[in-house]
């Protein structure tokens, strides 16, 4: 409010006007009432300091979660020459890496926010906020990477292209969501700003009109594949009842599943937040704490869920392997044994049959 501007002035300086309730100085005055520690909708509706508190620790620690598990996942890409050569594997790498430079960001939280907000832990200034949420912006790319990963599925399932065609677009896939990240976090910069949780962009409407179409395509995309996979299956459940073998469509299936695993991390990343945005440049929502709160745990939250369906997928193979590998062990010692047991039958026949021969005058 400026030096030597107390909260018992404002307050008196408030109760001596008329001011109606939905007047525009009666909304500023409730905007900032956390300053003085009321109650009411000013810090995101924050009625304590323990709720304050969970406004700036909860997004850090799942934000700093999402960095472990998109750390992990690029790690372990990178590690083996035959990973880096694949085109999902080199998708899951770009999404890791723009996640983690997305998910820094949001782990800074309110540090970075103007001082003059009086937003707890808020030590920042015009700078520190635009290069904030212009580095979350450029972790919008992992969103954008979401969209070519259900390309890649597409293809893959429903047009049952080879690992040598689908290299020959990866280029394609990988370079598109940078190119319509990066243009919106350029486009952004003047527009960055105090959003309560974090410095994003603040202009109302278009900045959030790429997540909501990459959402709409993902899931357009998916559910197209969905019904491609539902008639294959209702095919091959007609061959095995003609005694054909529906064999072939196993390994799709099991494609499409993984893929849907994929999807649903995405979904529980971006649309609570999207919402969010949509309700706050529409003026509402700037008090519904437990809201707001879920929507900002969850943004960070994409390399968590990127991980769990990665090392999810790493565990069923490994354990498919495994259990290959026992049950081939096993066949090869019961075989091994079965031969054994000829060969000494055999040996104690032609014993046998020779000293009948030698017994006989």
């Amino acid at each position: 409010f400026g030096k030597n501007i107390t909260c018992w002035s404002m307050q008196a300086f408030f109760e001596s006007l008329e001011v109606p309730k939905d007047s525009e100085n009666c909304q500023l005055a409730q905007s900032f009432n956390y300053i003085c520690g009321c109650q009411g909708p000013g810090y995101a509706g924050a009625s304590t300091q323990a709720k304050k508190n969970a406004l700036v620790w909860v997004p850090r620690v799942t934000a700093m979660l999402s960095v472990m598990g998109s750390l992990f996942v690029l790690i372990d890409v990178l590690r083996e020459r035959s990973r880096r050569s694949k085109p999902f594997f080199q998708l899951m790498a770009q999404m890791s890496f723009f996640d983690i430079i997305g998910s820094v960001a949001y782990a800074f939280t309110s540090l970075p926010i103007p001082s003059n907000f009086y937003f707890p832990g808020a030590h920042g200034n015009k700078a520190s906020c635009t290069s904030q949420g212009f580095f979350i912006q450029v972790g919008t790319v992992a969103c954008f990477t979401n969209v070519s990963l259900a390309v890649y599925y597409f293809l893959m399932i429903k047009k049952g292209w080879s690992q040598t065609r689908l290299k020959k677009v990866i280029l394609w896939l990988l370079i598109c969501p940078v190119i319509v990240g990066m243009t919106f976090a350029f486009a952004g910069i003047p527009f960055m700003g105090n959003l309560v949780l974090w410095c994003n962009n603040s202009a109302p409407w278009w900045p959030d009109i790429p997540v909501a179409i990459a959402i709409f395509v993902a899931t357009f995309i998916m559910g197209s594949v969905f019904w491609d996979v539902y008639k294959k299956d209702q095919a091959s459940k007609r061959w095995r009842q003609r005694g054909d073998s529906g064999s072939g469509n196993s390994i799709s299936t099991k494609v499409f599943w993984q893929s849907v695993w994929y999807l649903m991390s995405f979904y529980a990343t971006w649309p609570p937040y999207l919402a969010l945005q949509y309700f706050w440049a529409s003026g509402k929502a700037y008090d519904t704490y437990y809201f707001i709160l879920f929507a900002g745990a969850l943004v960070p939250l994409q390399g968590v869920w990127n991980w769990f369906v990665y090392a999810r997928n790493r565990q069923l193979q490994g354990l498919r392997t495994a259990m290959s590998s026992y049950i081939s062990s096993r066949l090869l010692t019961g075989t091994s044994f079965r031969s054994a047991n000829r060969s000494s039958t055999n040996r104690s026949s032609t014993n046998r049959s020779s000293n009948n021969q030698s017994d006989q005058p």
